[in-house]
């Protein structure tokens, strides 16, 4: 019983982690700015061998991914984008996809983009890292991670995770690195511009824009303000409740969180998931167990791929006192955390 009890200690610490450090700042990463990158070889998806070696007077875009995690899919989904935009710039960019998965490489699949026929698309070589070798070499320790070179192939940039902020910052990055002239200062390309127009909704989405950016960089408390500001501006907006419900909860105010949340309507199948978990939540914090579990079970069932929703039910079973229960469903959270099956034999 210590032994699992234990397990469940490690589980949870583990899972906080994760979901709370989206974006991960790591002093122990091998890669960092103003590095050399790594020279060295690999064979794509197609069976194309790419070389990467120092002095080719190439940008060089490195991604790594794991093809069962969400936030992967949605970097996948803006490197598609932003590659695409830059296909003038085809000979003098390199793009290199590292995944995890071989068996479903789905998750990037990008085809070159043609705008005419002097003006071929960026390649993208695709590799299958089973053997985390390249994830190894560069220091890789949270997926999603982007690393972008200067063309004497020292590094510029590095960021690991996923936020809204992501496609301006690559974006902004790759521009700078490239030499296109850009509007925008790279250092600023993540942060909240002013919405130029002053009607009530612009600045409801501004101060929802701010509790993000906040959110992302741990200042909760202050995120929290932003969002109620928000809800002052447009309080019959559903999207603003829900996202300051979810804060409310997430920091232990399950009764504020319930006020706020009870009564919207679900706008989507996601929201729907959203607003049960953080309704979920609350309840366990408030000491209803039985209807906490009974929502986060139908959070599961819209959403069977967030590993917060396991963690929560996870934590209502613990608070239940059923060990094999919390044990089981912490292990199903970790696993769509890491993006990838456990071996359970080695918990027992």
């Amino acid at each position: 019983m210590k032994f699992k009890k234990a397990v469940i200690v490690i589980s949870v610490v583990t899972i906080c982690w994760f979901l709370t450090v989206r974006t991960a700042k790591c002093s122990g990463r091998r890669i960092s700015i103003g590095n050399k990158l790594p020279e060295f070889s690999a064979s794509d998806v197609s069976g194309n061998l790419f070389d990467y070696k120092h002095g080719s007077g190439k940008v060089f875009l490195a991604v790594f991914l794991s093809s069962k995690q969400e936030n992967s899919t949605k970097a996948a989904a803006d490197i598609k984008e932003i590659v695409s935009k830059l296909a003038a710039q085809a000979k003098r960019l390199s793009v290199v996809v590292a995944v995890n998965d071989p068996n479903n490489q789905t998750i990037f699949r990008s085809e070159p983009n043609e705008p005419n026929p002097n003006e071929p698309g960026v390649v993208v070589h695709v590799v299958a890292d089973t053997e985390y070798k390249l994830w190894g070499k560069f220091g890789i320790i949270a997926t999603p991670t982007v690393i972008i070179s200067d063309t004497n192939d020292t590094v510029l940039w590095v960021q690991a995770g996923h936020g809204y902020d992501f496609n301006p910052m690559v974006h902004a990055r790759l521009n700078q690195a490239l030499g296109i002239a850009q509007e925008i200062d790279p250092n600023e390309a993540g942060r909240v511009r002013t919405v130029k127009n002053a009607t009530m909704d612009a600045r409801a989405i501004r101060h929802m824009q701010m509790a993000k950016m906040l959110q992302e960089k741990g200042r909760i408390e202050s995120a929290i303000e932003q969002m109620r500001k928000a809800r002052e501006l447009d309080p019959n907006s559903p999207k603003l409740a829900l996202e300051l419900g979810k804060l409310l909860s997430a920091t232990g105010r399950g009764k504020e969180a319930l006020e706020v949340i009870e009564g919207i309507p679900a706008i989507s199948r996601q929201d729907k998931a959203e607003l049960l978990t953080a309704s979920g939540s609350a309840k366990r914090q408030l000491g209803e167990l039985d209807k906490a579990e009974e929502l986060l079970i139908q959070a599961s069932k819209l959403d069977t791929k967030s590993g917060r929703i396991f963690f929560e039910l996870g934590k209502v079973y613990q608070a239940k006192g059923e060990v094999e229960k919390a044990m089981l469903t912490y292990y199903r959270a970790l696993t769509l955390v890491f993006g990838c099956e456990l071996n359970i034999s080695e918990l027992k």
